[in-house]
């Protein structure tokens, strides 16, 4: 049961919090990536570039579960009301920045008709999101995969729990193969990005955001206390001690612990109780949360454009220009969500009225 405490007009508040937290974090990443180049796997920014995509995979299917849960029915009308609804959140604006992207930052390499064909029909990428144009799409490859997937995961949560175990442990072992087997330590991420971004080595998170949902049903809201335990499981992954390249984060134990420590972080974001925050914070992180998808997919695009027109300029000294790219990203993100996401929301509403009445099973 969703707890009326941490939610208003069917938005889950607490999980808008940590979505456009983890966004803006994967943000300051990025800026500083293109400012100053890499980080060590011990600075937080490695970190939050990791597993500030793990936390939005792990939300994704908690909030897919919690809002699915009791209507969804494996019909021919709800799998067809799902996934247009699905791809009207997702696809107009992964067009978008993948329009923007060549048009600001074109390579060569994008005229590869494999990268082409993928990046206009979308579903190739689900099975190879390294062939995403746009800067940080892979992981939206990844969550079509998810999309795809969850109808099956959903009907099996509902039909028998020890079938989903099951699959649940399978997940934790592919995460595990591609910790162990797959992925590289002393090789640097970028030059196994396919096996980094593989919906395989991901999907272990999906899965449990969608046991979390499972769980939940079971347990009361934690409260305020929860925020103490939020502050010491943050310390924990902040001070979490390895180092070398960032694919020290993803390889071998390191990166079952900490799997481990950003699951539960994003269940105590969710069962924490913020109603003891001041409004204009909440309508702060909530706004945040509401824009996230194109905070995530556009500032790398402001960049570039900030970038080239204030080249040799005053306002290349970083301590400018990034304050400016990260002002001007919220700006254009939120009137991008307005004008733009919410359009296309209303359009897949508005095709899929028409499947509001029953139809028989498939």
């Amino acid at each position: 049961m969703i707890k009326n405490s941490i939610i208003t007009t069917g938005r889950i508040n607490s999980l808008d919090y940590l979505r456009g937290l983890a966004a803006f974090g994967i943000m300051i990443y990025h800026l500083h990536l293109f400012t100053y180049g890499e980080v060590d796997s011990s600075d937080v920014l490695a970190k939050i570039k990791i597993y500030g995509v793990s936390i939005f995979y792990v939300l994704s299917g908690l909030t897919l579960y919690l809002v699915n849960i009791k209507s969804f029915a494996f019909t021919k009308s709800k799998l067809t009301v799902f996934y247009i609804k699905r791809f009207f959140r997702i696809v107009p604006l992964l067009w978008m920045a993948t329009a923007l992207t060549l048009i600001v930052s074109f390579s060569p390499d994008y005229l590869n008709y494999r990268k082409i064909i993928a990046n206009i029909t979308v579903l190739p990428g689900a099975l190879k999101p390294e062939t995403f144009i746009a800067n940080g799409a892979w992981s939206i490859g990844d969550e079509l995969f998810f999309y795809m997937l969850f109808p099956f995961l959903l009907w099996l949560a509902k039909a028998n729990k020890w079938a989903f175990s099951a699959f649940a442990l399978f997940s934790l072992l592919l995460l595990s193969y591609f910790s162990f087997y797959k992925i590289h330590a002393n090789i640097p991420l970028g030059e196994q990005e396919s096996a980094y971004v593989n919906p395989l080595g991901q999907m272990f998170y999906f899965v449990m955001g969608i046991s979390l949902g499972i769980v939940e049903r079971n347990l009361k809201n934690f409260g305020r206390w929860a925020i103490a335990a939020i502050i010491f499981l943050g310390a924990v992954i902040v001070f979490y001690p390895v180092t070398g390249n960032p694919a020290h984060l993803v390889t071998g134990f390191n990166r079952l612990i900490l799997s481990a420590c950003v699951i539960l972080f994003c269940f105590l974001f969710y069962k924490c109780d913020f109603s003891f925050l001041p409004g204009i914070i909440k309508t702060g992180l909530t706004t945040l949360g509401e824009i996230s998808f194109s905070v995530y997919l556009i500032h790398p695009i402001i960049y570039a454009i900030i970038k080239s027109i204030t080249a040799n300029s005053f306002i290349s000294n970083p301590f400018i220009l990034l304050p400016l790219n990260i002002t001007v990203t919220l700006i254009v993100s939120y009137f991008n969500y307005v004008y733009f996401e919410k359009y296309f929301v209303r359009v897949g509403n508005s095709i899929t009225a028409k499947y509001k009445k029953p139809l028989m099973p498939v």
